[in-house]
């Protein structure tokens, strides 16, 4: 008696295509590979999605990016006001000259006068913190007056002002005037790269998106280690890779992960832009934006690596105990980064922006500073692509060959001399 065959592999290598024709095996293998990896990351991402732990951290992120550009939005409200307690009015008319020179002098400040009946109630307000200080001429001279500390803004605006008073009075005595006295004494400011971002910028952006990148790297690799180990202590590991190749499952653990670390960066991106358009900082979104998108490539690059590291990493393992001492090296990996990104500079900087990694942070950050030519950023792109596939390839064999092995805690190195 003859027995059919109801391997469902055989049936899907014989069945006939479009007109009839039987499809050929590796077609079939081909579509089912693809079609799995985008299971995988579907299931992936909307594992993480529902994942209190990554919601929570996303949520803490965006209050800490609009607490951050609150607190800038008022200190850039108040550092420019200052009260400044008075007895007389020629005290009041020094202070209005005060405010009047630094405008003059573009400079955002506000100083409100409060007039007080005697020289002991201005200090009683200065003492009192009514008044951030308190102006009096006794003596037969101006005495600026402060609590605990002086006040910066009083101490070079109502100095200026006084200086200003004292030169006219002196030039009227003399029979000369202000302007006959202070003749070339005027100073023109020129800037030499007009055409750069400025330092502060630059740091501001490098900190804030290597900040974003070693928060997403460390959160998202955790979490992504954590699914593979779960997976392979509960031996599920064992049903899925009878059913999905272990190269998809790895491919679309990656896939996933990059593009929720990515949909994360736009969304912080996103809040950071319309924080500073809404606190009025355009011209500063304008020095940064030649950068912005070169960040974004980078960290695409960089997180897909460091996905691929972190799944070998949990493959390793055998329990959830072992992810930390597993998963340490990758850590220190993307702390160290994080690290020499935002500190190093000049010639260092030069060369750490094309060495893969360092580069996510670096290379943009000179980009942004205006000290690369146009085809840096492009080479070191396609260097940080080239190490990308051999270091995925790599910790994907570590992957394929540790994940079915669930009795044991491997190394690195005993995981590369298993065999498939």
């Amino acid at each position: 008696m003859s027995t059919v065959t109801s391997n469902p592999a055989h049936r899907a290598e014989t069945s006939p295509g479009p007109k009839g024709t039987p499809t050929a095996p590796g077609t079939a293998s081909r579509t089912a590979t693809q079609a799995s990896w985008r299971i995988v990351a579907a299931r992936e991402i909307s594992v993480k999605l529902t994942n209190r732990g990554f919601l929570v951290s996303t949520l803490v992120t965006l209050a800490l990016i609009v607490g951050a550009l609150g607190l800038q939005l008022y200190l850039a409200d108040s550092m420019g006001k200052i009260t400044v307690a008075v007895a007389d009015q020629q005290s009041g008319r020094i202070a209005g000259q005060a405010e009047a020179l630094a405008v003059r002098a573009d400079q955002d400040v506000e100083i409100t006068v409060r007039q007080q009946p005697s020289a002991g109630q201005v200090r009683e307000t200065v003492r009192s913190g009514e008044a951030d200080a308190g102006l009096l001429f006794e003596g037969g001279r101006w005495v600026l007056l402060g609590d605990t500390g002086q006040n910066d803004i009083a101490a070079t605006w109502i100095g200026a002002a006084v200086q200003t008073n004292a030169l006219d009075r002196n030039a009227q005595a003399a029979g000369t005037s202000l302007g006959a006295l202070s003749e070339g004494a005027e100073v023109k400011h020129v800037l030499l790269s007009a055409d750069k971002t400025p330092e502060g910028a630059v740091r501001m952006t490098t900190y804030f998106f290597g900040f974003l990148f070693y928060l997403a790297a460390v959160l998202l690799g955790a979490a992504l280690a954590t699914s593979v180990v779960e997976e392979k202590q509960n031996r599920i590991v064992e049903l899925i890779a009878s059913s999905v190749p272990l190269r998809s499952l790895l491919v679309g653990k990656i896939v996933g992960s990059t593009l929720l670390a990515l949909a994360q960066m736009a969304l912080f991106c996103l809040v950071g832009v319309g924080g500073l358009m809404f606190t009025g900082e355009q011209e500063f979104l304008a020095d940064i934006s030649s950068g912005l998108g070169w960040f974004l490539v980078f960290y695409v690059v960089g997180i897909a690596v460091l996905a691929c590291l972190f799944a070998a990493a949990g493959a390793l393992a055998t329990r959830s105990e072992d992810i930390q001492s597993t998963t340490t090296p990758v850590n220190a990996i993307t702390a160290l980064v994080f690290i020499l990104g935002v500190t190093v500079s000049g010639g260092v900087r030069e060369i750490l922006s094309f060495i893969p990694l360092t580069s996510t942070v670096t290379m943009p950050a000179r980009v942004l500073a205006g000290e690369t030519a146009w085809w840096e950023p492009a080479a070191a792109l396609v260097v940080s692509i080239a190490a990308a596939v051999f270091i995925v390839g790599v910790s994907g064999r570590v992957y394929r060959r540790a994940l079915l092995q669930t009795d044991r805690k491997l190394s690195f190195r005993q995981a590369m001399k298993l065999t498939d």
